[in-house]
C-alpha cells in the first residue's frame, strides 16, 4: 500500500484538499523554505485534516525542533550526525522521518538509520531542484520497509516511482500552480495514478 504525502502546505485550503487525498500533510517551518510557515500554522491545521501532520525543519537542534512542535511527525531534512541520531532515539514515541541523499556517499548513513532506528526514511535528490537517483532508490526501497522517494514527481512522471514499489512518495514542487501555492487538481491527479497500485500490488 503505497502512501502520499503532499509537502510544502502552506494555505489552509490546501491542507483540507489535500487530506483528502494525501497521508501525510507536509509542513515546512523552516525559514530557509519558500514554502515557510510559522510553526502555529500547524496547530490551526491539525484539527481540520484528519491525517497526521509533518513538521518539516533544514536547520536547528534535535530538542529545539521537537520542542516547538505539536506535530505527528518530526522531518529533517538534512544528514544528521551520530550524535543527532541517538537524539531522536532519546523521544520514544515520537515519529520522525529522515532525509537521506540519493548518492551512495550516503549508503552507509542510511545502513546506520536503518541499523539504529525504526524511523521513516526519505530518499531525495542530493542537490535541490534535481530529480532523485532512481537507481539508488530502487536499491534502498529493496533493504528497507520504511522508504519514501522525493524530489520531481509530477502527475506525469509518478508511476516511474510507483513502479519501485516505496513505502511513501514525498511531492511538493510537482503538485503546484506556483511556489507555496498548491494545484488542487495535481494532487487528485497524484492520487488517481496511485490508487490502482494501493489496490493491486
Amino acid at each position: 500500500m503505497i502512501k502520499i504525502k503532499f509537502c510544502g502546505i502552506s494555505h489552509v485550503e490546501d491542507a483540507i484538499i489535500a487530506s483528502r487525498y494525501a497521508d501525510f500533510i507536509g509542513i515546512v517551518t523552516d525559514p530557509v523554505s519558500p514554502r515557510f510557515v510559522k510553526p502555529e500554522f500547524i496547530d490551526i491545521v491539525k484539527p481540520l485534516v484528519g491525517k497526521p501532520v509533518v513538521n518539516v525543519k533544514v536547520n536547528g537542534k534535535i530538542e529545539e525542533i521537537v520542542k516547538e512542535t505539536n506535530a505527528d511527525y518530526v522531518q529533517i531534512h538534512r544528514v544528521l550526525t551520530v550524535e543527532e541520531l541517538e537524539t531522536t532515539l532519546s523521544y520514544g514515541e515520537k515519529k520522525f522521518i529522515l532525509y537521506v541523499p540519493s548518492s551512495l556517499k550516503y549508503e552507509e548513513y542510511f545502513n546506520l538509520i536503518v541499523k539504529k532506528t525504526n524511523h521513516l526514511i526519505l530518499i531525495d535528490s542530493e542537490k535541490k531542484g534535481e530529480k532523485v537517483n532512481l537507481d539508488i532508490a530502487r536499491k534502498w526501497v529493496k533493504e528497507y520497509e520504511k522508504v519514501g522517494i522525493g524530489g520531481g514527481i509530477t502527475p506525469e512522471n509518478v508511476e516511474e516511482f510507483l513502479r519501485l514499489e516505496p513505502y511513501w512518495l514525498d511531492i511538493s514542487s510537482g503538485i503546484e500552480k506556483f511556489k507555496s501555492k498548491k494545484d488542487h487538481d495535481k494532487m487528485i491527479k497524484i492520487a488517481e495514478k496511485v490508487k490502482p497500485w494501493i489496490f493491486t500490488q
